[in-house]
């Protein structure tokens, strides 16, 4: 299987790859991307990799050139995004990446692998997410999906402290303070939503470790020969919420059947608008960028 992963010279990355390789035992083929100026540290990560001495990794491949190195791959992991700096808004993260995701979608659409499957991280994801797509001309919209299983985990870890053991745990919407956790309390919710500033004030930086086991989590279940149901950040079309069918929104999802269909409570109908709302105005912001360049 060919992997490629975008913004590969980064902290995530760092986290990640070894945690892919330990998981998944199949032959693999690595393609790791990012600027011109990280190609030193790609390289360095290079040597890294090859001295852990996995027996099922059959390539690196590292560098900036992502028509060539984004060819015929099989996973497309998008880490790549420029992070919040301070003082900037999420709009602001939007006008920045917006032209960015559209760009690598329509690479993506025209050299890998017709079926691949790609993740989208970086932030703001599910907006990402939807100019990948659109930069494919939705050639792959059925293929790409954001991450909402970081969002998943932070609140199943909120239902334990809770002693809430429930096998099922699902978040809807956007990765955002807009978020929710279905069928749960208030106090769950503020967890979810508050996590990741949390963490950052603690720490300082934002969530690696956790960030990198939730991609792992979630391309595990995607690609697994049973069916698993699993928070993602789908296209929306033929959506059975009433959602806008053209955003990228975490719903509930079985990698077989597709989107599954919960009951909402009236509280919960009215955060999916509010979490949907935002999600229309994040596209409007990203193709105003679009169309005016």
């Amino acid at each position: 299987m060919k992997i490629a992963v975008t913004g590969a010279a980064g902290q995530i990355s760092y986290a990640l790859i070894p945690l892919l390789l330990e998981r998944f035992k199949f032959p693999i083929e690595l393609f790791l991307i990012d600027l011109e100026d990280k190609v030193s540290q790609l390289r360095g990560l290079e040597m890294e990799i090859h001295d852990f001495c996995f027996p099922h990794l059959k390539k690196i491949q590292s560098g900036c050139d992502e028509r060539a190195l984004f060819k015929e791959v099989d996973v497309a992991i998008f880490l790549g995004a420029k992070p919040r700096g301070p003082g900037m808004e999420r709009g602001d993260l939007i006008t920045t990446n917006a032209a960015t995701f559209y760009r690598q979608g329509k690479i993506l659409a025209e050299v890998a692998n017709p079926l691949v499957k790609a993740i989208v991280v970086g932030n703001p994801a599910n907006t990402n997410a939807l100019m990948l797509i659109r930069g494919g001309e939705y050639k792959l919209k059925n293929q790409i999906q954001a991450l909402m299983r970081l969002d998943q985990n932070r609140a199943k870890s909120a239902l334990d402290l809770a002693d809430d053991q429930r096998k099922e745990v699902y978040v809807f919407g956007n990765h955002s303070p807009t978020i929710f956790v279905h069928d749960t309390t208030q106090e769950v919710n503020d967890f979810v939503r508050k996590r990741g500033a949390d963490i950052i004030k603690a720490r300082g930086v934002s969530s690696q470790a956790s960030a990198a086991k939730a991609i792992v989590d979630h391309l595990e279940d995607w690609f697994h020969k049973d069916e698993r149901h699993y928070s993602a950040a789908i296209y929306s079309e033929k959506n059975p919420y009433g959602v806008d069918e053209d955003l990228v929104f975490s719903f509930p999802f079985s990698n077989k059947k597709g989107i599954l269909k919960l009951p909402l409570s009236q509280e919960e109908k009215q955060m999916l608008l509010i979490t949907e709302d935002e999600m229309k105005k994040e596209r409007q912001i990203a193709c105003t960028i679009l169309f005016s360049n």
